[in-house]
């Protein structure tokens, strides 16, 4: 063995190793280090409970991508989807996981076969990680329709529902109330107004597909008006944000601000105090980056808060950039295919030396 190691050529020595490291590093390290570096959310009060969202993962479909390499980018963003997820389940220890829609890249336009697929290998990545977990599933614009000019089909919304029980109402005891809000169609929850009893036990929590906060329309003021939020978690943007304002700025317009995506804080944890904010007025939305590298974003995670008592804390549990690891991987590749195709040419010139037909039309020797 130690012979056979020695006898390789230099480039080998150099390259195999470098190659292995590599993918140790990209497929475990690299993992290990995000996980130590996540903010711990320790609960004060026995009233305490942790929520994960999850946030367009747009997991892919076989109809739009009919490059050569397809099978390999669904296995892969798969694979890192399943990983990510996994290991930010056992950091967290949720109580409850929000899936804030698009949870599949081509939901709205697969048949029923191609959504019993897609639907096994959500559930393959995405599994419940306890029995008692409380999983809350709501769609988005790829998986019942209205992106760009697409409409909303009716069959769409009813095999969403059927597929993954989705329901416009949970309350999780002892403090929160979650509420499904569709601003795609512009529908709110039936039987989902407010009452005086139910603002004093239970703190209401929206969720969307599609910020509420973005457009001050008269679907936003009808949305605060009766469902009367505490706080709002959104997504469709793929990226970290957040907005605090009052009611009476909305008219203004309001700004969201980048959160936790500057090196210095990117694991900063927001507390804020939820009587404050509902005595003085005050609005609070999050929008959770994506949780999928193939949305394009470098920067990409899953939303993290945890309800204790009067106080929301929320951050972002940040995961592997994978597009830097696939182009190292990509330029690896390079001098891999230069020697080969080196060895490929020194193939070809030995056989074409070896089996052309060459002239053999001498002169004859001359006779003495």
């Amino acid at each position: 063995m130690k012979r056979s190691i020695c006898r390789l050529p230099l480039f080998w020595k150099i390259y195999l190793p470098t190659l292995a490291g590599l993918i140790v590093y990209n497929e475990y390290l690299i993992h290990i280090y995000h996980s130590f570096q996540w903010a711990e959310l320790q609960c004060e009060t026995d009233s305490c409970l942790k929520i994960l969202f999850v946030a367009d993962p747009q997991i892919l479909g076989n109809t739009f991508d009919k490059k050569l390499y397809w099978p390999l980018a669904n296995f892969d963003s798969d694979r890192h989807l399943k990983r990510t997820y996994k290991s930010v389940v056992q950091h967290a220890a949720p109580d409850v996981i929000c899936f804030l829609g698009d949870l599949m890249d081509e939901g709205s336009v697969a048949n029923d076969v191609q959504f019993a697929a897609y639907f096994s290998r959500f559930v393959n990545i995405f599994p419940q990680p306890k029995a008692n977990t409380v999983m809350f599933y709501i769609p988005g614009d790829n998986d019942i329709g209205g992106e760009g000019l697409e409409t909303i089909k009716s069959d769409r919304v009813f095999r969403f529902k059927q597929y993954f029980n989705e329901q416009d109402e949970i309350a999780v005891e002892p403090i929160l109330r979650f509420l499904n809000v569709n601003r795609i169609s512009m529908t709110l929850p039936l039987n989902s107004a407010s009452t005086s009893t139910e603002e004093q036990q239970h703190y209401t929590v929206l969720l969307s597909h599609m910020p509420i906060l973005r457009w001050t329309d008269s679907f936003t003021y009808k949305v605060i008006d009766e469902l009367k939020p505490n706080v709002i978690f959104s997504a469709h943007e793929h990226k970290s944000r957040y907005v605090k304002t009052h009611r009476n700025q909305l008219a203004q317009g309001v700004s969201f601000q980048p959160l936790n995506t500057e090196r210095g804080s990117r694991h900063e944890v927001l507390e804020f105090n939820l009587n404050y904010l509902k005595d003085t007025r005050e609005l609070l939305e999050f929008i959770v980056p994506t949780c999928s590298y193939r949305m394009g974003e470098m920067k990409i995670g899953y939303g993290y808060a945890m309800f204790d008592g009067d106080k929301l804390r929320y951050t972002v549990l940040w995961t592997s950039q994978r597009f830097y690891q696939l182009a190292v991987y990509s330029m690896m590749l390079i001098p891999l295919k230069l020697v080969c195709g080196q060895i490929w040419c020194g193939v070809l010139k030995r056989y074409w030396c070896c089996c052309r037909k060459r002239n053999r039309n001498y002169l004859p020797l001359p006779l003495a």
